[in-house]
């Protein structure tokens, strides 16, 4: 018997732990970059919500559309969703229903629904899709283009209460190592679209940008001295005193190293162009994590 619509947004909220949410979100942003590189590509996103369907149901059901109720609950948690009424609002945000009124939430959801489609529309356009066989040119990059508009829905849904820097940070970060040629470090940046990469040099973190990189390796006076500065160990580009030969890595602030355990209001205000690395008490010479402002947008 599937459980009522009702129902189905305590089933989600009861159903996935803060360790299932922060995987599913995972999951959700790694399913939406694989659309996002191929114009065709939902099925990855499909897979994804199948796959959290799974997890909040507690069994494996046969097709997309028979976890809606499931994730069309956890949806709700997010305004984005649109496929709530004011009534709803209330219960999910646990606030008056007066409050909402003077905060002219009509009006609210009026300007969302210009902009936005509804979860249970972007749904239901998938769930038809799944049971389709062939799907290609313009339709495709349509049904792919709402793919990755139902995953931000669902992200949304799963950060609706975290609060701290562990339940946002990017962890397994990418680093680089002083004894490493600076091309690795062109070529990470390349291959993930980093803008920012650390490195422990010494006893203090540093951070390389891409505009350094950049301008280390353009700025070589010809391809021979270019070849040169790609094979140059990190640590020996760093150490190199001409302004102009110089791999550029500014030393990162106290205030832009924070703790897992810190609160996001707390440090909102520390989170500017350069990435927050993250590092547990008593241990600053390893990476926790890192947070930029596009973790927690």
């Amino acid at each position: 018997m599937k459980p009522t619509n009702a129902n189905s947004q305590m089933h989600a909220k009861e159903m996935l732990s803060e360790e299932q949410k922060q995987f599913s979100r995972i999951q959700l942003r790694s399913a939406r970059d694989a659309a996002l590189a191929d114009a065709e590509g939902f099925q990855a996103v499909i897979h994804s919500l199948e796959l959290m369907g799974q997890q909040l149901a507690g069994e494996i059901r046969n097709g997309l559309g028979n976890y809606k109720n499931e994730l069309k609950g956890l949806a709700e948690h997010s305004p984005l969703s649109l496929s709530v009424d004011l009534e709803q609002l209330n219960k999910v945000h646990s606030l008056p229903l007066h409050c909402f009124r003077q905060l002219s939430l009509s009006t609210d959801l009026e300007r969302l629904m210009t902009y936005h489609t509804s979860f249970c529309d972007l749904f239901d356009e998938l769930k038809d899709a799944r049971n389709d066989a062939v799907h290609q040119g313009a339709y495709a990059r349509i049904l792919t283009d709402h793919a990755v508009e139902l995953a931000i829905i669902l992200e949304d849904a799963l950060m609706s209460k975290f609060s701290r820097v562990s339940q946002f940070m990017v962890r397994d970060v990418v680093e680089a190592k002083p004894w490493q040629p600076v091309s690795y470090v062109r070529q990470q940046m390349l291959k993930h679209s980093f803008s920012y990469i650390p490195i422990r040099h010494g006893d203090t973190w540093k951070l390389i940008s891409e505009h350094s990189v950049a301008q280390y390796l353009r700025g070589a006076p010809s391809k021979t001295k270019r070849r040169k500065r790609l094979a140059a160990k990190i640590e020996n580009s760093l150490k190199e005193n001409n302004e102009n030969d110089r791999l550029c890595a500014p030393k990162v602030a106290n205030e832009e190293i924070v703790s897992p355990e810190d609160s996001i209001s707390k440090i909102l205000k520390r989170i500017k162009e350069r990435p927050l690395l993250v590092v547990n008490h008593g241990r600053e010479d390893v990476l926790a994590g890192i947070l930029t402002s596009a973790d927690i947008l």
